[in-house]
Parts: structure tokens; sequence; C-alpha cells
């Protein structure tokens, strides 16, 4: 194997991340690590996110999801130690001490930069709303990183385009369990999520795939590879208008295939 990347550079490298953006980070980062692994090298997660907050500078906002479906059961939510389901990377920044959490229990951030105590201190009912950290990555023009996976993989950025335009197989849902805030605080709180229509279509297959070729065939999402995984920087601005165009002119063709 010709010699390894060292992590901590890879940003350095991705011409499309510069000083002042707003970065969602979309990873499968146990790809990546396991490439040190194998070569007996060190992967600090906290290190990684570290090179991430460099590129931006202190002018950027860096959000890394902790995703967590729990509360949708029931379960309590506590900000400060309940664990992201969306990959380890999240877990490492609810961990890293210049990280601070949003609100939502169901599709929480964690969040550096600029943008940190704004996005820390709104406390959104609906997941997908106006008010939304989605719509504030929609309304900034941010970008997505993704690491290790196709670039429409893991990018929940799509269902608040299908909330905002409307889509035939998903439904707005509420939520309520118990939830502890930063203050310690513990409370009865409720929340709500785009659900899918579990009823009216049972066994929906997802066609990111689709999607992901067609940004990168418009130059939406950018194409890099380091160590031998690939990196994808998504310009979610444009993402909207494709994914709002294949809801409106193709029943969402290239999201999912679902009864009509």
């Amino acid at each position: 194997m010709t010699e390894l990347i060292p992590y901590e550079s890879i940003l350095q490298q991705i011409q499309d991340i510069k000083k002042g953006d707003i970065v969602y980070l979309v990873s499968d980062i146990i790809k990546l690590a396991m490439v040190y692994k194998k070569e007996k090298q060190d992967f600090s997660m906290s290190l990684f996110l570290d090179s991430i907050m460099d590129k931006i500078g202190q002018e950027g906002t860096l959000l890394v999801p902790t995703f967590n479906w729990d509360f949708c059961q029931g379960k309590a939510f506590d900000i400060k130690k309940t664990v992201s389901k969306t990959g380890a990377l999240g877990n490492a920044a609810i961990k890293h001490p210049l990280f601070k959490r949003s609100k939502h229990p169901i599709y929480s951030f964690c969040i550096w930069g600029k943008d940190q105590d704004y996005l820390t201190s709104i406390d959104p009912k609906d997941a997908f709303g106006e008010d939304s950290i989605f719509a504030y990555l929609h309304e900034k023009k941010a970008k997505a990183l993704v690491v290790g996976i196709p670039p429409m993989h893991g990018l929940t950025f799509c269902h608040y385009v299908e909330q905002k335009v409307g889509v035939p197989y998903r439904y707005l849902k509420d939520f309520t369990a118990a939830y502890t805030d930063y203050e310690g605080i513990l409370s009865e709180k409720t929340y709500s999520m785009y659900v899918r229509d579990l009823v009216r279509n049972p066994q929906y297959k997802n066609r990111f795939e689709n999607l992901g070729n067609i940004l990168m065939q418009l130059n939406i999402s950018k194409q890099y590879e380091f160590n031998g995984v690939p990196f994808h920087v998504v310009d979610l601005e444009n993402t909207y208008i494709v994914i709002e165009m294949d809801i409106k002119l193709n029943d969402s063709g290239n999201l999912y295939t679902y009864e009509k």
C-alpha cells in the first residue's frame, strides 16, 4: 500500500471546504479509522474533528449529527448523556469539550463554531420545520461533508425537503417523553418529526444511490478520495432544488419506490 495521508491533513486538501463554511458532517468514520488500524497507526476521532474545525476557522460552524430515536418509543432523553445512534463520530463530539449539543431529542447535533450559541439556544418542536436546524442549513447555504459513504446515504436533509414540499408517504407525528436539559432539570416534553407512513407504504425502499449519482453528474456533489476512502462535499442549497424537482415532477422516484 502507498504511504498513508495523515488524517489530520486530509481537510487541508479538500478545496471545496473553506474558511467560514457551515459544514454538516455525515460519516461512517470507522471505514477511515480501519485504514490506519491496518497499518498499525493511531486514529483519533477528536483530532479528526479538530482538523475540520481548523479548516473552517472560528467564523465557520461545524454540525455533527447525534441522532437518537429512543424518544419516539417513550424513552427518556438526557442532553448530556443520551448517546448518538448515528455513528462513533457523533459520540466523540458529545465528549469533545468544545462542542455543545442542540435541544431536539430525536434530531440533535453537536455544534462548534460561530453559530454554536444560537443553534443550541433554539428549541424547535418540529425536527424539520421552519425554525429547525435543517432549515438553518438550507437558508445559510451549508455544505455537507460526507465521509466513507455515498453522498446521499445518511443525509437526513432530504427529509427536511420532503416536509417542506410535502410527500404522500410521510406525515407529522408528535412524541412525548421525559427530558433532562443541560441544567439537569427533568420534565415531560413533546417534539415532532415527519415520519414514514408504515400503514400505506410498509415496504418502500430508498433509491438514494440514484439521487447521489445525479448530484455528482450536476457537480453539486464533489468527490475526493483519500487512502481509498471516499469524501464528498455536497452543496445543500442546490441539493434542495434537485430533491424538490424530483418530488414534484418525478413522484420522488429518485428518493423512494413506494405505492402511489
